[in-house]
């Protein structure tokens, strides 16, 4: 086996990206939307590498706690949406060739909903620069949701919770 083949890793990457990539391209939307609602400047489009775990979208430095966890919670508010959106109107469809689609795509959206811990790690940077008086509570904001990004695979567990919380809240 030679130096260049993928390693096996790559590969799962590979077939992961292209089974969920609507998830994926709309998590890394909810971040850009989030950048422009927040004034923050985009520095490129959207990295994704189908081989590597990662996909991110490059952006000035955030300084501000508010756009910082805006930012980083965008996924989760935009893909629950669309996710619970989808699964809702699968079954109104009437057909089964249009309805698996659909709950294809929910389960893409609820799978990439929750932020990666690249999304979460300037958290505790950016509420240390809020006034004295409201930094406990910006800690307090951020200490949770940075926590939960730091266990390995917690956002693929959250996701699949997600998933069977909102398709048992929407299926009749």
């Amino acid at each position: 086996m030679s130096d260049r083949s993928p390693s096996l890793a790559a590969l799962y990457y590979a077939v992961e990206t292209v089974v969920i990539a609507p998830g994926i391209v709309s998590h890394e939307a909810a971040h850009l939307l989030a950048c422009r609602l927040a004034g923050v400047e985009i520095r490129g489009g959207s990295v994704l590498n189908p081989f590597a775990a990662d996909a991110y979208l490059d952006h000035e430095r955030v300084t501000s706690f508010p756009a910082d966890l805006l930012i980083a919670v965008a996924p989760l508010l935009c893909n629950t949406t669309l996710a619970f959106c989808v699964f809702a109107l699968a079954p109104a469809v009437g057909t089964l060739l249009l309805s698996v689609p659909l709950y294809w795509l929910g389960v893409c959206f609820a799978l990439t909903a929750f932020p990666s811990v690249g999304d979460t790690e300037t958290l505790f940077e950016t509420a240390g620069e809020l006034p004295r008086i409201l930094r406990p509570g910006g800690y307090l904001l951020a200490a949770p949701i940075r926590a939960f990004t730091v266990i390995p695979g917690s956002a693929g567990v959250g996701g699949f919770a997600l998933l069977l919380v909102l398709f048992g809240l929407t299926q009749p």
